[in-house]
């Protein structure tokens, strides 16, 4: 063999594994990346029972139903998506916590023009809504509230005030001589200046100082907290 089919060979070795070497490396990378998606896509834990709650699973009790009681919770709560049931953020899921501890009617307060699913168009609309000082029309779905003495009444902290629709509830409704119970999910403000405005328009109203809210990001691990926060309540 002549030293130059011998080079030959040689140089043909060195090739097959470089190659080798390359191939191995990119399915690592390829793996580092997913393996990144993976966790920065993680959702928050939540208690073993809040899927189930959250759909009223977990209670005979149907939203808008009047019984004997004399305690409604009253909520208005708006996922950015389809899944008008979704968890995470949800002011829906601390409503039913309540009104399973409490036996209170449960009403969510609802939009006659559904807000988009779409992230984008729907904080437009949102914010449009607040700097009109609009008062969108909601469905009338409360009936006769005169029974109840104890309302809770819960929403989502939009822009460091409340979304307009419960402007709308509010001030469709007389709650002279009741108590108004707060609660809540922010982004980052806690519940500001609302139960202020609450006074405000329910102005025969008691709104107590006790409030309870909890960051959107953490409504799923918040069972206990609320439950405490309504036992200091007497509930």
């Amino acid at each position: 063999m002549t030293k130059k089919n011998i080079a030959a060979i040689i140089a043909a070795a060195l090739m097959v594994v470089s190659l080798s070497a390359c191939s191995s490396v990119r399915p690592q990378a390829d793996g580092q990346a997913g393996a990144t998606e993976q966790t920065s896509q993680t959702k928050p834990k939540v208690d073993a029972n809040s899927s189930a709650s959250i759909k009223g699973a977990a209670s005979n009790q149907k939203e808008g139903q009047h019984t004997d009681s004399h305690r409604a919770v009253i909520y208005f709560s708006d996922p950015e998506g389809s899944d008008m049931n979704a968890l995470e953020g949800s002011t829906q899921y601390l409503a039913h916590i309540i009104a399973q501890k409490t036996g209170a009617d449960v009403f969510r307060i609802v939009p006659v023009k559904a807000y988009p699913t779409d992230h984008s168009a729907h904080t437009a609309q949102a914010k449009l809504e607040q700097s009109e000082n609009a008062r969108p029309a909601i469905k009338d779905d409360f009936g006769d509230l005169s029974q109840y003495d104890t309302i809770f009444l819960g929403y989502p902290i939009w822009w460091g005030d409340l979304p307009m629709p419960v402007y709308t509830f509010l001030e469709s409704h007389d709650l002279s001589g009741k108590k108004i119970i707060l609660f809540g999910t922010y982004g980052s403000s806690g519940l500001g200046d609302t139960p202020e405005h609450v006074q405000s328009i329910e102005k025969g109203a008691n709104v107590e100082d006790r409030t309870y809210s909890v960051q959107a990001s953490d409504v799923g691990s918040a069972k206990d907290k609320v439950l405490s926060w309504l036992s200091e309540l007497g509930y």
